[in-house]
Order: structure tokens, then sequence, then C-alpha cells
């Protein structure tokens, strides 16, 4: 089995992955939010990103994302369901990402609505 990962595989696989991951985060998230009647966003975001993390990680186990990087594949992996994490309960609604958001808006001169 030949182990090069070229550029094309990769895409195939993060195009295939990364909304997998996105919508059984999700799905995942909005049953354990609601199986325990969580109410803090703060707590949702976390769940939802310990969530995606876990989904990356298991989907790299089965092969779904490998990058070719041996034991750094994981570590990758992790920090796509990081990513997918924020996309799948958008970035904008953590505070700190919004008042980041917010003030380029005002470096560039347009106005909150």
């Amino acid at each position: 089995m030949n182990d090069v990962i070229t550029i094309l595989d990769l895409i195939k696989q993060v195009s295939v992955s990364v909304p997998s991951i996105i919508a059984g985060t999700m799905v995942l998230t909005g049953m354990i939010n609601g199986a325990f009647n969580i109410e803090n966003n703060n707590v949702k975001h976390i769940i939802s990103w310990v969530v995606a993390v876990i989904g990356a990680v298991v989907t790299c186990a089965c092969g779904g994302l490998a990058f070719g990087l041996g034991g750094w594949d994981y570590a990758l992996a992790a920090a796509t369901g990081l990513l997918a994490g924020g996309a799948s309960n958008g970035v904008y609604d953590w505070p700190a990402i919004s008042a980041i958001i917010d003030k380029f808006y005002e470096i560039f001169g347009h106005k909150k609505a």
C-alpha cells in the first residue's frame, strides 16, 4: 500500500470528512444540550468543540483523515475538529470572537447593525 498522500487525496478527504464532522457535531451537540437542558452558551460551545475534536480524531483513527504524517495525523485531526466545531456552532456566537470581529468593523468604519 502506498503511504504517500497527494494534495488531491487530501482535498478529497477533507471535503468529505469536515462537512460530515460539522453535521455530526451539530446533531450530537443538540442531543446533549437537549438531554441535559444546557442553557449556558459557553458550555454549549465547549461541548460542540469537544464533540467535534473527538469526531475528527475518531475519523482519523478509522482512516477518514490520513494526512500521511504518522503521529502528527491525530494532532492535525484535532485541529481540524476545532475548526469544524467552530463552524458547527457559529464562530460569531462566541463573545471573544464577536468582539474581535466587531473591532475590525469599527476600524474600517462600518457600523454595527
